[in-house]
């Protein structure tokens, strides 16, 4: 079956086998990632974005970057509308359940490792060799943080179009060969890459990979004119440079958020080849997986970190120099992981997680070739027809390798998976091995209180406090906790602190309003709010929170604006309920049964909406539709005094 498979000639069975096998490979492993939960940033990006909840936001989403939902606080270096809108189509199939969230990134990978290997065999030609290559790639435990996290679709969305766009590419010269006009296969190439670009910002390296394909590797190379090879490329060239011109243009900056101004120019070059090492190291030995690695900038050539990567560099030269001398169509993995791995090599502009597993998933095709065409040739040389002592222990000896090693891989990645299943298994995970990771014990503190254990909150953001510099949403939220111990005075020196180091971050100002609420200065407590509602106009929970405020002070009309503004930024049942209320009160009986009933197509459950439609019921003298509003509401608060009142006195007056 195997040497049937390894053919050229045979048919659609075998690549029905082929293909069969591959999507086997990729999915079988990752299973058990489809049962995860929402974790780390994917509460934000997708149950707390409105963009990804109606339609009408799509030209933000095409239009800024991926935290401008967040307002003033939103600013990245992010471009990636692909992400949003996949979220936006997974939201209105699959609502609020990460199911299908889980299964899109699944199917995502299985499709990146068939495109492995037809790129793999479009480069090579080389059945065999493609084989190996995206069956490793299916398999190797780098790519979990990918597949299982969902947040991790842009590095699949980048690879499926980045490879889709490139095996286009390989493709033009054979159309060009062909009578039928060549210019459908342009336009597709340019389409594809369109999408690569809106998926990931690495895309931007398509063209340089594709003009040293060009004039270096192409086989028909030296029979091709100039123009014909820059007719081929000089379209991406173009689309890139329309790229970066519409993000310095409309975006206000390509890269505007520089994370790390003050980190000088050789410490980021020692930094880069540190993670360069990091990197090898990883798609090497992939062991140690954790989902946030510290970032410790590197100021000596003789760190050890940096002596790794000089080292890792050196041996990346000599094999590339080796290659394309022996073999050079091989010699361009070794480009292909080093174009699509430079662009996350600056710290300066990277956020806090400098180095990343999911930054491995495209370079990764390139380790892969080099692997698949070095297991290819052992297995050639093991099988060759001279009697070469130990030729059979060496053909045994690779399968039994590659055996093993397969199993590994796929038994390490099911483990891995399960590291993302929920935030606190995440976290701890994470915390075990890099203990001083301050954004998780951030992220765990905020978990806990989610789950009002305060006292462990308290304890994470504590730790969370040093020993590097604190981050202005650990100042805010242990300042929530010195607000709920009423040691205001201490709060409100810690929001302080978070206002400094990053004004536009909304949380201190939101709890200094509730905070002043509580103590009664109402007039700093309004400020404090508008302040809030204006770094962030699309958040939900600081317009409520601020209409509550509002209505609390007889101050109806502008509590209603409020709400109104955040029904419209992100449909919401708490809004829902206070302008029904506000209508029922107004007299406006039509407009606060609309205002209910939108609040109970958000959530079936909301007893609030079922005993505001039985009072509009009642009111009109609809009494068995008042009653059965009051009974549904009690289903889920059967202890309302109100309702059970009301109940008691519509039935009883039904008998009479």
């Amino acid at each position: 079956m195997a040497k049937a498979l390894l053919r050229r000639d045979g048919g659609g069975d075998r690549d029905a086998t082929v293909f069969l096998i591959l999507i086997l490979l990729a999915s079988l492993p990752y299973v058990n990632s489809l049962a995860n939960s929402f974790v780390y940033d994917d509460r934000q990006q997708i149950l707390e974005n409105p963009y990804v909840h109606s339609f009408r936001y799509l030209g933000r989403i095409f239009g800024s970057t991926v935290w401008s939902f967040e307002g003033a606080q939103g600013v990245t270096n992010y471009y990636r509308p692909l992400m949003t809108f996949a979220y936006l189509i997974g939201y209105k199939i699959y609502g609020r359940i990460p199911f299908g969230f889980h299964l899109m990134n699944l199917v995502l990978h299985v499709a990146v490792v068939v495109l492995v290997f037809l790129v793999t065999e479009r480069l090579f030609h080389d059945r065999l060799i493609s084989l190996i290559a995206s069956g490793l790639f299916a398999l190797h435990p780098i790519h979990t943080e990918s597949v299982a996290w969902i947040a991790g679709i842009t590095d699949l969305e980048l690879s499926f179009f980045f490879l889709l766009t490139f095996l286009l590419y390989l493709r033009l010269a054979d159309t060009e060969r062909k009578s039928t006009p060549s210019w459908l296969s342009y336009i597709l190439v340019l389409v594809a890459y369109c999408l690569a670009l809106l998926s990931k910002e690495q895309a931007l390296v398509l063209p340089a990979l594709a003009i040293v394909y060009e004039h270096f590797y192409r086989p028909d190379r030296a029979e091709s004119q100039f123009k014909d090879k820059a007719r081929r490329y000089l379209p991406l060239c173009l689309v890139a440079a329309a790229y970066i011109a519409f993000r310095l243009f409309v975006l206000g900056g390509f890269a505007p958020a520089i994370w790390r101004p003050t980190l000088p120019w050789n410490q980021v070059l020692l930094s880069a080849i540190a993670l360069i090492g990091g990197y090898l190291a990883k798609l090497i030995y992939p062991v140690h997986l954790i989902a946030f690695y510290v970032f410790h900038e590197s100021r000596s050539i003789l760190d050890p970190h940096v002596l790794a990567g000089l080292a890792g560099l050196i041996v990346c030269a000599g094999l590339f120099v080796w290659l394309w001398r022996a073999a050079r169509p091989f010699s361009f993995a070794l480009l292909w992981m080093a174009a699509t791995l430079a662009p996350v090599l600056n710290p300066r502009w990277m956020p806090a997680q400098v180095f990343a597993e999911r930054y491995l998933y495209l370079p990764s095709v390139g380790f892969c070739w080099l692997i698949g065409g070095a297991v290819a040739n052992l297995w050639r040389e093991s099988r060759g027809e001279s009697p070469v002592p130990g030729r059979a222990f060496m053909r045994q000896a690779t399968v039994i390798t590659v055996g093993v090693v397969a199993c590994l891989y796929a038994v390490r990645t099911v483990e891995r998976n399960r590291d993302w299943r929920s935030d606190e298994v995440l976290y701890r995970k994470t915390l075990e091995a890099q203990p001083d990771a301050q954004v998780i014990h951030t992220n765990l503190g905020v978990d806990y209180s989610e789950h009002n254990d305060w006292s462990a909150a308290e304890r994470e953001w504590i730790l969370a406090l040093g020993p590097g510099k604190p981050s202005a949403v650990t100042l805010t939220n242990l300042g929530l906790v010195r607000m709920k111990q009423e040691r205001y005075g201490e709060a409100a020196d810690l929001f302080d602190k978070a206002i400094a180091l990053r004004p536009t971050y909304m949380s201190p100002y939101e709890h200094f309003a509730e905070m002043y609420a509580e103590m009664g200065r109402f007039a700093d407590a309004d400020q404090q709010f508008q302040k809030a509602v204006s770094l962030a106009p699309l958040d939900i929970n600081a317009r409520n929170k601020y209409g509550h405020f509002l209505l609390q002070q007889g101050r109806a009309s502008e509590a209603r604006e409020q709400f109104a503004r955040s029904a419209e930024a992100d449909a919401n049942a708490d809004a829902y309920d206070n302008l029904g209320d506000l209508d029922l009160a107004a007299g406006d009986l039509h407009k606060a049964r609309a205002d209910y009933q939108a609040a109970l197509a958000l959530n079936d459950i909301d007893n609030h909406a079922d005993f505001g439609l039985a009072m509009l019921d009642e009111q009109q003298g609809r009494i068995a539709d008042a009653v059965r509003e009051y009974r549904a509401g009690l289903e889920t608060d059967p202890r309302n005094a109100v309702a059970l009142a009301a109940v008691q006195r519509l039935t009883g007056s039904a008998s009479q």
